[in-house]
Formats: structure tokens, sequence, C-alpha cells
């Protein structure tokens, strides 16, 4: 009799652990929601409509190099996808690594492309880093900002024309020419509270 109490017995038990287990798996927690990567999506972006408005430009992995992004441009209608920015034509002179990229922007006129590296948290946000401005054409890759210090610079953007980009270094606003690179500033009165 009591063999075959054990063979009751011991079935049991292990379902009643394996539910128990299972039980604590289904409570949805904000650990598993926040902390826990089980509910994260794929990365995916930024992406970019194209001015003719006829398909947009995405971030995705470089299949030639880790941890680093190509370009991409994408056509709607036949969703035809080319690079547009190869990660082989973001790495600068004496490095191996090519840019990182985290954000990016075109020209109104798609010859430039303002990419945003190098980035720092500023309260809740990566706001603060290096831009660089590299040409389609010419595969010319410049880095803005002269002689500040590595990501110190905001909120850049082409000018209209797409020969100057407008950004923030340390509270003060500049604007610098892309093709000398000449850097113009703008106000000299920025500060903590400014």
């Amino acid at each position: 009799m009591t063999i075959k109490w054990s063979r009751l017995v011991i079935p049991c038990m292990a379902i009643l652990v394996a539910s128990q287990a299972l039980a604590e798996h289904s409570v949805l927690t904000l650990d598993r929601i926040f902390k826990d990567v089980e509910f994260k999506l794929p990365d995916w972006g930024p992406a970019y409509w194209l001015e003719d408005g006829k398909g947009y430009t995405v971030l995705e992995k470089s299949e030639t190099f880790t941890n680093v992004s190509d370009i991409v441009r994408v056509e709607i209608e036949s969703g035809r996808r080319e690079i547009l920015v190869s990660a082989s034509n973001l790495v600068v002179k004496g490095e191996a690594q090519p840019l990182k990229i985290e954000d990016y922007s075109c020209s109104k006129d798609g010859t430039k492309v303002l990419l945003f590296t190098n980035t720092k948290r500023v309260w809740r946000k990566e706001t603060r880093g290096d831009y660089w401005v590299l040409d389609l054409k010419t595969k010319e890759l410049k880095k803005l900002g002269g002689k500040a210090a590595p990501s110190t610079l905001m909120f850049a953007t082409f000018s209209p024309d797409g020969q100057r980009v407008a950004y923030v270094c340390q509270n003060n606003l500049y604007v610098q020419a892309v093709d000398s690179l000449k850097i113009t500033q703008l106000s000299k009165d920025g500060s903590d509270t400014i």
C-alpha cells in the first residue's frame, strides 16, 4: 500500500511545484516590464521621410561591422532598399571602427547627412554629443565644433540651404560653415541658468 501511495504523492508534488513556478512567472511585475528584457521589442529607427515623400531612411545594423549601423533608404512602392550611408564611410582617419550613429538628419537637397554620435545623457535624454557632416558625393567626413570638448554639442540642425549647421555648445549658440568649418558664435551670455 505504501508503494501505491508514493506513486500518487510524487507526481502530485511535481505538478504542485510546476504550477507554483508557472504562477510566479505569470504574475506581471514592474521588474518584468521595465527591468528585464522580456517584453523589449527589437530596436528600430530612427526613421525619417524623404523630401519627395516616396520613401524613408532608417538605421539598420551593418553587415560588415558589429555594433554600428548603416543608413538605408527604403522606397515605399517597390520596397527597394539601398544603403545610403555605409558604416565603412564613417571610419575616421586613425580609427579602426566606424562612428556609432545615434541619430541623423539629411540636408534638404539630399547631398549631406548630419550625424549625431558619442552621446551623453542630459537629464532624461541623450542630447549632448558630437556632430559630424558626411558629404554623400565626396564621402568626406567632417567633425563640427572645432576644439570643443567631446560630447558637448547639442541640437545641431542644417540651415535651409544645407551650407551651415547651427548648434548649442556650453549654453551658447553657434553657426558653422560646412565647407570651410568656420565657426561664428551667435551668443555669449549662456550659463547654467540661461
